[in-house]
This record gives structure tokens, sequence and C-alpha cells, in this order.
């Protein structure tokens, strides 16, 4: 990078080989993406020596998806400000994103030469100096982060990294353990320490860990990074805010969900979408009146959409209002005869008035659409396992094991019943200690209480 400034007689400066601005924005933009970008290229060009200006075009390029264009703009923002950490740290981020880990070792150095006390920092130089091949390097940064921190898990996972790679394994799998135990719901944490075991020839442990995997299969530990969350804070259209509220209502952050979608609709109070989302995240916080509100709003410009009445239902079943429920998922059904979801979820209320026959009728249906519907196979094995069917249920409750969130104990239980009724012992004993694992990984007390009583009363059983 070339960087020459002068003063000029005015004693302002000059700009003589600064890496250039985007001479355009990106093709193909939404009206409300192009605004938002226009305004910050139009800004960094009115004040070309303002690095601030500079950096936070790069920023909102960066943030919607655009970091190779974002990279000119760090590069300027750095040139003409080598005290701000924010241009480096985003810079080599932007390239280790687009896989460039060795050009991104350079900026990351310095931002950390720049702080450094900060661990993400530290996380981020160690984790391109591994991709680099420089796995000694790493090890040395993510040790010190480790000084710095003990409790981060991102440091031990990636200091598990440095030693796996080269050649340490036992030290390898002491990173990996203490990763896992800081951080239990990282899948990607838990899957580095289930290869780790597999490297070392322990199968069983591997198996294990990879059944304990949750429902964010690659999501790596959580490090607290404020330049993080000041890039992706840039976004502020209505898809960064649903795409948020799906990725906090999948944590089970429902209150923080439901804000999400409401941001959204700020933006753009006739996204369907959003107002369908919630729909759900209200229902299930138990506020009916006000999901009832947006489900009306939202029959305004969706009226047909399946997703809209099976999550009203939804909302209506935990109300209590199951007749109401049982006909908003019977619209869904009109809309769409082959909707597995609504056909799982009229097969339950079914089976709450006592009508066994209509319910089975439903999961079948939902199977024939969506063979794996976790809601359709689990009901149906229970009727299976009253009609003394055991066996075929448990081909059915097999299907339910995956994804693994705070419902699979519960299944997992349900098919331990069905393998001991089946007079298959040793399968319903490994099952059973799977679900005490996930029930407690899960925080579940009282039903990991009951899987406890269950398998200590199973594991005599097959000792005599």
């Amino acid at each position: 990078m070339l960087l020459a400034l002068c003063a000029c007689q005015s004693g302002q400066l000059e700009e003589v080989a600064l890496p250039p601005l985007p001479s355009s924005l990106p093709a193909g933009l939404s009206s409300e993406i192009a605004s938002t970008l226009g305004e910050a290229l139009e800004l960094a060009r009115a004040s070309p020596l303002d690095a601030g200006l500079s950096g936070q075009f790069g920023m909102a390029l960066h943030a919607y998806g655009f970091r190779e264009a974002s990279v000119p703009c760090y590069e300027r923002a750095w040139a003409l400000n080598r005290e701000d950490p924010r241009w480096p740290y985003y810079l080599g981020i932007a390239r280790a994103e687009q896989g460039l880990h060795p050009a991104a070792v350079e900026p990351l150095g310095a931002a950390v030469a720049l702080r450094p006390e900060s661990v993400a920092f530290l996380v981020r130089l160690g984790s391109s100096l591994l991709e680099s091949g420089r796995p000694a390097d790493s090890g040395r940064v993510f040790a010190r982060a480790l000084e710095l921190d003990d409790r981060s898990a991102a440091a031990h996972l990636g200091l598990g990294r440095a030693r796996a790679s080269a050649g340490d394994h036992a030290a390898a799998l002491r990173a990996y353990l203490r990763a896992v135990e800081l951080a239990p719901r990282s899948g990607t944490a838990r899957y580095a320490l289930a290869l780790q075991y597999r490297s070392l020839g322990r199968e069983a442990d591997a198996r294990r860990q990879l059944e304990l995997l949750g429902p964010g299969e690659r999501r790596p530990p959580f490090v607290g990074d404020p330049l993080i969350a000041a890039l992706e804070s840039v976004r502020s259209d209505r898809q960064s805010f649903l795409d948020e509220g799906l990725r906090l209502e999948g944590q089970g952050l429902l209150d923080e969900a439901a804000r999400a979608y409401e941001a959204a609709l700020e933006r753009d109070p006739a996204y369907g979408q959003a107002r369908t989302n919630l729909v759900s995240a209200l229902g299930k916080l138990g506020r009916l009146d006000e999901a009832a509100e947006h489900y009306r709003k939202a029959l305004e410009v969706a009226p047909d959409s399946e997703e809209l009445h099976i999550n009203w239902g939804t909302a209506l079943v935990q109300a209590g209002r199951l007749d109401d429920a049982a006909a908003s998922f019977r619209r869904a059904l009109e809309i769409n005869p082959r909707a597995a979801s609504a056909h799982a979820d009229l097969g339950m209320l079914l089976d709450r008035s006592g009508n066994s026959e209509g319910a089975r009728r439903h999961y079948r249906r939902a199977l024939e659409s969506e063979p794996e519907n976790r809601e359709a196979n689990f009901h149906l094995a229970r009727h299976l396992v009253a009609e003394g069917r055991a066996t075929e249920a448990v081909s059915h409750l097999l299907k339910t094991a995956r994804p693994v969130d705070r419902r699979t104990a519960t299944y997992l239980y349900g098919l331990a019943d069905a393998y001991v009724r089946a007079n298959e012992l040793g399968p319903a004993v490994t099952t059973l200690r799977r679900a005490l694992d996930l029930a407690r990984s899960q925080g579940q007390a009282e039903l990991a209480v009951e899987l406890e009583q269950d398998l200590r009363a199973l594991e005599a059983a097959t000792a005599r």
C-alpha cells in the first residue's frame, strides 16, 4: 500500500496515492439498500481525507455482504489513520472471510499492537495464523489470549486446533475439553472434540460427542466483541431484522426475536413474512391479543400464507382455544393439502379430543409429504405402541433423534420405551443414557431425574 500525504499551503492534507474508494455501488441492490450505501458513499467522497467516513462506507459494504468491495475502503481508512484499531481489524476480517488468511495476518497483527488487551483481536489473529500454516505462532497468540481470559472458550478451541495441527494431540484434547466445558452448546467446539477423539482412536467417545451436538451444529463459542457488534448493527433494512429475529428465535430468545420482527415492520409495515413470524413469537410468549392483532394485519397482505395460519393455530393451542386452532390448521390445509406441519398439528388436536382414528390419518398424511416430520413420527409411534406394534414404532421414533434440541431427550425417552416393549433391552439402555446426557446438558432437571431412575431400573434388570 502506497500512502503519500503532504501539506498544502493552506495547511490541509492532500490525497496523493490512497487506495481509491469504489467508483460505483454493487449491482442488483434493492432500493432500500442502494439508498443506505449510496448515502455512505456520498459522505466518503465529500470528505476524501476523513478516515472515519471511508471506514464507515467499508463497514456498510461489509455488513451487506460485499466483503471484497469493502477492502479498499478499510485500506484507505487505515492509511489515513494508523492509530484507530478498527480499520486494520475490519480489513483483516474482510480478507479472512474471503479465505485470504495470509493477507489478513498483517492488519490483524497491527490491530493487536494497538489493542493488545483484546481477547477478540487475539482470537482473530490466531485463527488467521493457523489458516496460514503457522501453528506455532498461532498457539502463542491463543496462549496470550488465555493469559488475559482463561475462560475464553474460543481461545481454548483455537489453542486446541493449533496444538492438533502441530501434532500435540494430548494438549489438543485438553484444550478442546476445556472449550466444551466452557461452551457446552457450541457445536463447533463439540465437533472439534469429537474429531480429536476419533484421531486418538476413541470411537465411542467421538460418537457420544457427535450425538450431543445441538441445534446450532456449527455455532462457534461466543466472543464478546464490540467491534463486530458495531459492524452487525450497520444493517438496518427489513431483511436484516427478519434474519436476526430468526436467529434469536432459534436460540429461544423470544422477546428479542419479537423486537427484531417489529423493527422489520417499522421499516415496511406490509412485510408479510415478518408479521407472520411475529405471530409465532408472540404466541409462544403467551401474548395472544398482540398476536391476534398482527394476524389480522397479516391477512391483509398474505391471506393465503399457510405458515401464517399454522402460526396462528399454534398460538391458539397455547391459549387453550382448541376449536379455533383446528379451524386455522384446516384453513392452512385448504391452501396446501400437503402441508405436513398442519397435518401433524391437527392430528395432535384430534388426539386430545379423543378422535384417535382421525389423528392417525393426519399423522400419516404428514409423513406422506415429509417422512422425517418429528411430531408426526413421535405421535404416530405412540399409537403404534398402544396397539402392541412396538417394533414398527421404533422405526418412526428413530427419525425424531435429529436435530438435537430441548425436545430430543423426550423423544429418546419414547424410543427407549419402545425398545423395552420390543424386548430390545440393550438398545433401550443405550438410548436412555443418551437421553439422560442430553437432559442434563439442556438443564432439564426433572426429566433427568426420571430418566436416571428408569435407567437404573433397566440396568438392574439387564444385569440379572
